[in-house]
């Protein structure tokens, strides 16, 4: 239109700001009549539309919690013990006490239900079913027996709507028993709720006395409703289908004469409808308030405007006109002037910048609360070098102040313990405030960053400056903080505290080193702060015998000869009094033995878990006596680990791969060869070469090589051993020979890496 009037396609921006002004000020007075009841329908509309987005809104978080509380219940019993074992054996005087037990479970679960259901267990392979209301009665006395024949054959839950079967005024819910088995069920959970507690849910939604509220499945069947006589019935307003209803905007429709207001929404957990519907004659009583509200309101913009059309275009565009000239580059010399093409570019510019800054926050606020744990766990895995640490601090601001950095892990003694004393949000909160504790504390010494390593266990990552007196202070602080623990805590915790680091990527080495620091929480006892300097290893020949004796009871264990390793286990531990006098001292031997087998067992594939049932040094600590954990050892976990060992290492190759692992392992500090290994194995070298790189990947000298340095490395970072004396332990023929082979492996010299190992 302003097109054709030239004046006004060729006038300034602050001509059309006046004229603009003058006609929204002249419009609604014009419009008042048409507009005020547009106005007044839109906005009845838009409130009533609200309000019942918000019943709906209400009414679908209120049935997803009664469908997660179905969900919840149907599973732990489904899952239970009780009814798996009692629909695998039947219901029979043989077995009363599991239908006592049965009975139990069904009933302590329903005293703790928000609400009220029945149950029944449907014992497919024995004709019968179990009735929390009936007791014991035939499959054919069973009302819905019928519906057994419809249900698919691997189904995991299924809802029957009330009224599907005949008689039937409940809702039932089924679930196989057991659960997560892939072949038919031994039984079926049948969850019963009827129609009056379906009816007095929906009645406890504030809809007001003359709405109505539905909640429709995906076959059109009412499953809530205020009115119990419409459950389970195909509601009037469903004659042409819920699609003829949008979801964005409400809809018109008659039932019984009176015109409703509906307004239907789609749920996000399930496959169900949520319908609202108003009473249109309730409507009307708002528009007349509305319209002469909306009339003053057009009035008074009327006047308002009235005014910025005769000031606004002299005092208002000063300030855009400053802004437009620091924002936008200077108008070129052959640009028409006065067309307002600069404020188009201003629009233009703060739109985009607009979008970025509301993108770029959405996106912090999503990532923040887990990139510095992210960060954390991959330099605890040893995923993030130099480079990548620089690009973190330079983008995201992770920085650990400090020249080097130390691991401290925290974990709880007693994990099972823990796990009987809170629930699964419990812990997590509990481990959250843990975690945070340790946070303050640390932090107001230094630089820290934590996360979560491990279900019962946080990691540390802590910025130390040079000089003992950093590490001085940082065991102060973990002392510190296993005092403040114990006094708002329940379970106590352990610290282990690795040796400090130069760089971020050498930081999972730490983090290893602290880890295998917990191991010697047997040794030394819960609640402790662990150090390396409590676990350097002692030059003792009774501890030495004592070393020597548990190597060769591993080496019969992993040979398959049960029965020799547990001989050996009985004198070692009747030998153990006259040489250890602790009995804590007992259990890190103990411990150190399981280790030994679970390390080898894992080198040989096979999985400690089966063999163990649990974790074993909980049960090690449990025990009172030496007696009992070589009773439990020689009894238990000897015979498994050889039935194991014999079904894993069925053939020859895979034994003999094993055997010479060990060998290597027992006999590395000796002049060991292929031929010699040959000979003692009876194979020729070619074939045991050839056996070995298959079933390990590497060739025998390569592991042999790869076994020392990792030795070497031990002993370099543990002990104070002249390097000249691991040369010799290590059979090489001189310290340059041995130099040269551990700087090709390790990119540094032996003394170099000792120094480094121990923050020089």
């Amino acid at each position: 239109m302003w097109r054709m009037v030239p004046w006004f396609r060729n006038a300034s921006f602050k001509r059309k700001l006046f004229v603009y002004s003058l006609l929204i000020s002249l419009l609604p007075v014009i419009l008042t009549g048409t507009v005020l009841a547009r106005l007044a329908a839109a906005e009845i509309q838009d409130e009533v539309n609200r309000h019942q987005q918000i019943i709906l809104q209400e009414m679908q978080r209120q049935v997803d919690a009664f469908r997660d509380e179905l969900d919840k219940a149907s599973i732990q019993l489904a899952n239970h013990r009780a009814l798996e074992q009692a629909v695998q054996l039947g219901p029979s005087g043989k077995y009363l006490d599991e239908m006592l037990e049965l009975s139990d479970t069904i009933q302590k679960q329903r005293s703790i239900a928000e609400f009220q259901y029945d149950v029944s267990v449907i014992f497919l392979h024995f004709g019968k079913v179990f009735s929390s209301k009936h007791g014991f009665i035939e499959l054919n006395e069973f009302a819905y027996r019928e519906m057994l024949g419809r249900l698919p054959p691997h189904f995991r839950s299924e809802i029957v709507p009330p009224d599907t079967y005949p008689g039937q005024d409940e809702l039932l819910y089924l679930r196989p028993v057991p659960m997560f088995s892939d072949t038919q069920g031994s039984g079926i959970l049948v969850l019963h709720i009827p129609k009056d507690i379906l009816a007095d849910f929906a009645a406890h939604v504030p809809l007001g006395d003359s709405r109505k509220l539905y909640v429709i499945d995906e076959k059109g069947i009412v499953l809530i409703s205020r009115t119990a006589e419409e459950i389970g019935t195909r509601p009037a307003l469903l004659a042409g289908g819920l699609h003829r209803y949008g979801s964005d905007e409400p809809a018109e429709t008659k039932i019984g004469g009176d015109t409703y207001q509906l307004t239907v929404r789609q749920s996000d957990y399930t496959r169900w409808t949520y319908v609202a519907m108003t009473p249109k004659k309730e409507l009307t009583r708002q528009a007349d308030r509305i319209q002469a509200a909306t009339f003053g309101i057009v009035l008074l913009l009327a006047a308002f405007w009235a005014l910025i059309a005769r000031f606004g275009s002299t005092r208002m565009y000063g300030p855009l006109q400053h802004l437009l000239q620091r924002l936008l580059p200077p108008p070129r010399a052959d640009s028409p002037a006065g067309t307002g093409n600069e404020w188009q570019a201003l629009d233009a510019y703060v739109t985009g910048m607009l979008q970025t800054n509301e993108q770029l926050r959405r996106q912090l606020n999503e990532q923040s609360p887990y990139l510095k744990e992210t960060i954390v766990h991959q330099l605890l895995r040893g995923e993030i070098g130099s480079h990548e640490a620089e690009r973190l601090r330079q983008t995201f601001g992770f920085h650990l102040r400090g020249s080097r950095y130390a691991v401290c892990l925290l974990e709880i003694d007693d994990y099972a313990r823990f796990q009987q004393l809170y629930q699964d949000m419990d812990r997590s909160l509990m481990m959250f405030a843990l975690r945070k504790m340790a946070e303050e504390m640390f932090e107001e010494r230094f630089s820290c960053a934590s996360g979560i390593s491990m279900p019962g266990q946080a990691a540390l990552i802590i910025g130390l400056e040079k000089g003992d007196a950093a590490l001085d202070s940082l065991l102060v602080t973990a002392h510190k903080f296993l005092d403040i623990s114990a006094k708002y805590f329940q379970f106590s915790v352990t610290i282990a505290c690795s040796h400090p680091v130069l760089t971020y990527r050498n930081i999972s080495d730490a983090y290893r080193e602290a880890r295998d620091l917990l191991g010697y929480r047997l040794l030394h006892g819960p609640g402790k702060v662990l150090t390396p300097q409590q676990t350097m290893p002692m030059e003792n020949p009774l501890a030495s015998d004592l070393l020597r004796r548990e190597k060769q009871i591993v080496t019969a264990v992993m040979q398959g000869k049960a029965d020799e390793g547990a001989e050996l286990l009985r004198q070692w531990v009747r030998d153990m009094p006259q040489l250890v006098r602790h009995f804590n001292a007992a259990l890190g031997l103990f411990a150190h033995l399981i280790g030994e087998l679970v390390l080898y067992m894992q080198e040989l594939e096979l999985a400690p878990d089966e063999v163990f049932g649990e974790n074993p040094y909980k049960r090690l600590y449990e025990m009172s006596t030496m007696r009992e954990a070589a009773d439990w050892l020689a009894e238990a976990v000897f015979p498994s680990v050889a039935a194991r060992l014999e079904l894993a290492h069925s053939g020859q190759q895979q034994r003999m791969a094993a055997e010479v692992i060990r060998f290597i392992h027992d006999h590395f500090d000796t002049d060991l060869s292929l031929q010699q290994l040959a000979d003692r194995f009876r194979v020729s070298p070619s074939r045991l070469s050839r056996l070995f790189k298959e079933e390990t990947g590497m060739n025998f000298i390569d592991y042999l090589i790869r076994f020392r340095m990792n030795k070497a490395k031990e002993w370099l970072a543990h002990t104070e051993m002249p390097i000249k004396q691991i040369a010799e332990r290590l059979s090489y023929t001189s310290v340059q020979n041995f130099t040269r082979v551990f700087k090709q492996y390790e990119q540094l010299p032996p003394g170099e890496y000792r120094k480094r190992q121990r923050g020089g």
